[in-house]
């Protein structure tokens, strides 16, 4: 409905049908001649996007979401720091970062997981909770969070060497400076947040990596400033050529009914045939953060797993 919207003729379509896999989930939405975004007046299912709160949602008969996709919000006893960082990288900004430690932490040396689009991976997701649930199961390690925001989000998460810069430079050598680290990073982010998760491990490539990326955004060039209208992808020549590090570890799950299914299964076919240690995915969702929620305990297993 936004990245690739169908026009359609009202006095000549009576209705649009499409075929979808039997565990799907979709969201979509009409636009009316002023840009305004409707449902479906026929489907009384609506999407949980915070974003698009008119969008609609189709649910397949088989359509099962993740037990720990809505994490019980009482599992959050660990303890809330919140940052603030003036950055000489980004020009004098103020970037705020809140940083959760787990319960029961103590003086432990922990990993960090790094979370772009922090506020929605903290306060939507909830994803330090289904880490906190699976740590108390010992399905996976227990680790520190940062959940950091960007201010200009395609800006910054398209190739930025200045923000790039902010994460190596400042962010973690105060992270890790300040608290008890095991040395290992996961960096995790959907989208765009993918793609930047992705090459700020591989400006590193020595370090202690693992990449999580749903739904990554592998499209575009430094150059074109595209991430969208195109099948150029900077990233996947990078992971293709010998020359360049890779991190030790990468999880990726994107979904069968977006645009960036067919990017993302080459670049894990390339991360496999680099010999990265590789975690790999498909749902039949779209772009949208019920499918990464339903992604979420997968991913930590795959990153922290004990």
């Amino acid at each position: 409905m936004v990245r690739a919207p169908e026009l359609l003729d009202p006095a000549a379509t009576r209705y649009v049908e499409f075929e979808f896999p039997d565990d799907a989930y979709f969201e979509y939405a009409f636009v009316d001649a002023q840009g305004k975004l409707r449902p479906d007046p026929a489907n009384p299912l609506r999407a949980d996007n915070p974003w698009y709160p008119d969008a609609s949602a189709l649910a397949g008969p088989e359509y099962a979401p993740d037990p720990l996709a809505t994490p019980d919000r009482a599992l959050e006893r660990g303890r809330i720091e919140r940052l603030r960082l003036t950055s000489d990288a980004l020009d004098g900004q103020v970037r705020r970062v809140s940083v959760y430690t787990p319960h029961g932490a103590g003086r432990a040396e922990l990993p960090l997981v790094i979370a772009q689009d922090g506020v929605a991976f903290q306060r939507l997701a909830g994803v330090h909770l289904v880490a906190e649930a699976l740590a108390a199961r010992g399905e996976a390690r227990p680790a520190r969070f940062a959940f950091v925001e960007p201010v200009d989000r395609r800006v910054e998460y398209g190739f930025s060497r200045p923000y790039l810069d902010f994460l190596h430079e400042e962010l973690l050598p105060k992270l890790e400076g300040e608290n008890q680290s095991s040395g290992e990073r996961v960096w995790l982010g959907v989208s765009l947040g993918g793609l930047v998760s992705a090459n700020a491990a591989m400006a590193r490539p020595n370090a202690s990596d693992t990449v999580v990326t749903l739904s990554g955004a592998f499209l575009g060039t430094p150059e074109s400033g595209e991430f969208y209208a195109t099948r150029d992808s900077w990233l996947l020549e990078r992971l293709t050529d010998p020359a360049v590090g890779l991190p030790d570890r990468w999880y990726q799950e994107v979904g069968t009914i977006e645009w960036l299914t067919d990017v993302n299964r080459r670049a894990a076919a390339a991360l496999r045939a680099r010999g990265v240690d590789t975690g790999y995915l498909e749902r039949h969702a779209g772009h949208n953060w019920t499918n990464w929620r339903n992604g979420m305990a997968a991913a930590l297993r795959f990153a922290l797993r004990p």
